[in-house]
């Protein structure tokens, strides 16, 4: 694996844990599993709220750039 696509997926993993953690107060089961990333290509992640089934997507061109995500779908 190369390791830019290693990167992003740690970017997509720490993003989805992330965005778990600050709607973690509205969530009654405290945000455990809502959020899940999943390859999407060598570049991109589908973050999965698995609760109301909203994806956006999550693309870093460069290893050194960050991530940019689209919002969630409705």
């Amino acid at each position: 694996m190369k390791i830019w696509t290693y990167r992003l997926l740690v970017a997509g993993a720490l993003l989805a844990a992330q965005v778990s953690n600050t709607q973690a107060s509205d969530d009654k089961s405290g945000g455990d599993g809502r959020y899940e990333g999943v390859a999407a290509s060598e570049t991109a992640v589908w973050v999965v709220d698995t609760r109301s089934g909203k994806v956006r997507k999550c693309t870093q061109d460069f290893a050194d750039q960050t991530p940019k995500c689209s919002p969630l779908s409705n």
